[in-house]
Protein backbone atom coordinates (compact mmCIF):
# COMPACT_ATOMS: atom_id res chain seq x y z
CA UNK A 1 0.00 0.00 0.00
CA UNK A 2 1.29 3.46 -0.84
CA UNK A 3 1.96 5.55 2.25
CA UNK A 4 3.27 8.66 0.52
CA UNK A 5 1.27 11.80 1.32
CA UNK A 6 2.39 13.97 -1.60
CA UNK A 7 -0.29 15.48 -3.76
CA UNK A 8 -1.17 13.62 -6.94
CA UNK A 9 -3.27 15.27 -9.64
CA UNK A 10 -6.78 13.96 -10.32
CA UNK A 11 -5.73 13.24 -13.91
CA UNK A 12 -2.88 11.02 -12.70
CA UNK A 13 -5.18 9.22 -10.26
CA UNK A 14 -7.75 8.66 -13.02
CA UNK A 15 -5.08 7.25 -15.34
CA UNK A 16 -3.75 4.95 -12.61
CA UNK A 17 -7.27 3.74 -11.79
CA UNK A 18 -7.99 2.96 -15.46
CA UNK A 19 -4.71 1.07 -15.75
CA UNK A 20 -5.50 -0.89 -12.58
CA UNK A 21 -8.90 -1.84 -14.00
CA UNK A 22 -7.34 -3.02 -17.27
CA UNK A 23 -4.71 -5.08 -15.44
CA UNK A 24 -7.05 -6.36 -12.71
CA UNK A 25 -4.37 -5.59 -10.11
CA UNK A 26 -6.51 -4.57 -7.12
CA UNK A 27 -5.81 -4.32 -3.41
CA UNK A 28 -6.85 -7.39 -1.38
CA UNK A 29 -9.89 -5.56 0.08
CA UNK A 30 -11.41 -4.99 -3.38
CA UNK A 31 -14.31 -7.38 -4.09
CA UNK A 32 -14.62 -6.36 -7.74
CA UNK A 33 -15.49 -3.34 -9.84
CA UNK A 34 -18.79 -1.52 -9.56
CA UNK A 35 -20.31 0.81 -12.13
CA UNK A 36 -22.34 3.98 -11.82
CA UNK A 37 -24.30 4.90 -14.92
CA UNK A 38 -25.38 8.52 -15.10
CA UNK A 39 -28.22 8.84 -17.59
CA UNK A 40 -28.63 12.09 -19.48
CA UNK A 41 -29.51 13.54 -22.85
CA UNK A 42 -26.55 11.94 -24.60
CA UNK A 43 -26.98 8.45 -23.16
CA UNK A 44 -25.30 7.07 -20.09
CA UNK A 45 -21.79 7.79 -18.89
CA UNK A 46 -20.34 4.81 -16.95
CA UNK A 47 -18.02 5.50 -14.00
CA UNK A 48 -16.24 2.61 -12.29
CA UNK A 49 -15.26 2.24 -8.65
CA UNK A 50 -13.72 -0.51 -6.50
CA UNK A 51 -16.33 -2.53 -4.63
CA UNK A 52 -15.33 -3.04 -1.00
CA UNK A 53 -17.00 -4.58 2.05
CA UNK A 54 -17.37 -1.18 3.77
CA UNK A 55 -15.88 2.29 3.83
CA UNK A 56 -13.84 1.12 6.83
CA UNK A 57 -11.56 -0.64 4.30
CA UNK A 58 -10.54 2.66 2.66
CA UNK A 59 -7.26 2.81 4.59
CA UNK A 60 -6.18 -0.49 3.01
CA UNK A 61 -6.65 0.73 -0.57
CA UNK A 62 -4.13 2.31 -2.91
CA UNK A 63 -4.47 6.05 -3.48
CA UNK A 64 -6.09 5.69 -6.93
CA UNK A 65 -8.62 3.19 -5.55
CA UNK A 66 -9.53 5.64 -2.76
CA UNK A 67 -9.82 8.38 -5.39
CA UNK A 68 -12.27 6.27 -7.43
CA UNK A 69 -14.40 5.66 -4.30
CA UNK A 70 -14.40 9.40 -3.52
CA UNK A 71 -15.47 10.20 -7.10
CA UNK A 72 -18.31 7.64 -6.86
CA UNK A 73 -19.44 9.06 -3.51
CA UNK A 74 -19.42 12.56 -5.00
CA UNK A 75 -21.50 11.49 -8.00
CA UNK A 76 -24.16 9.87 -5.80
CA UNK A 77 -24.19 12.85 -3.43
CA UNK A 78 -24.52 15.34 -6.31
CA UNK A 79 -27.40 13.32 -7.78
CA UNK A 80 -29.24 13.46 -4.45
CA UNK A 81 -28.61 17.21 -4.21
CA UNK A 82 -30.21 17.55 -7.66
CA UNK A 83 -33.16 15.35 -6.56
CA UNK A 84 -32.28 12.77 -9.22
CA UNK A 85 -33.41 9.19 -8.59
CA UNK A 86 -30.52 6.88 -7.62
CA UNK A 87 -31.11 3.13 -7.88
CA UNK A 88 -29.04 0.03 -7.14
CA UNK A 89 -29.51 -2.95 -9.44
CA UNK A 90 -28.13 -6.43 -9.84
CA UNK A 91 -26.39 -7.40 -13.09
CA UNK A 92 -28.90 -8.52 -15.74
CA UNK A 93 -29.70 -12.23 -15.69
CA UNK A 94 -31.73 -14.17 -18.24
CA UNK A 95 -35.26 -14.94 -17.10
CA UNK A 96 -35.11 -12.60 -14.10
CA UNK A 97 -36.94 -9.30 -13.89
CA UNK A 98 -34.82 -6.44 -12.56
CA UNK A 99 -35.68 -5.24 -9.06
CA UNK A 100 -33.92 -1.92 -8.47
CA UNK A 101 -33.82 -0.44 -4.98
CA UNK A 102 -33.51 3.22 -4.05
CA UNK A 103 -30.09 4.36 -2.83
CA UNK A 104 -29.92 7.01 -0.11
CA UNK A 105 -26.14 6.95 0.43
CA UNK A 106 -23.27 5.47 -1.54
CA UNK A 107 -22.76 1.79 -0.72
CA UNK A 108 -19.34 0.46 -1.83
CA UNK A 109 -20.66 -3.12 -2.02
CA UNK A 110 -23.22 -2.42 -4.74
CA UNK A 111 -22.28 -3.63 -8.21
CA UNK A 112 -24.50 -1.37 -10.33
CA UNK A 113 -25.83 2.10 -9.51
CA UNK A 114 -28.09 3.99 -11.90
CA UNK A 115 -28.59 7.74 -11.71
CA UNK A 116 -31.72 8.49 -13.66
CA UNK A 117 -32.82 11.65 -15.42
CA UNK A 118 -35.61 13.71 -13.98
CA UNK A 119 -38.78 13.50 -16.03
CA UNK A 120 -40.61 16.78 -16.34
CA UNK A 121 -43.85 17.48 -18.06
CA UNK A 122 -45.79 14.87 -19.87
Amino acid sequence: MATTRRSVSPETLQRRWRERCQQGNFSPAVLGVGTIRVFGRSGDAPVTFPRIESLAALATLEVDERWAIEVAQGIVSAAHNQSRPVMATQPPQAGTAPSPTAVDVFNPQVENILILSLTRGG
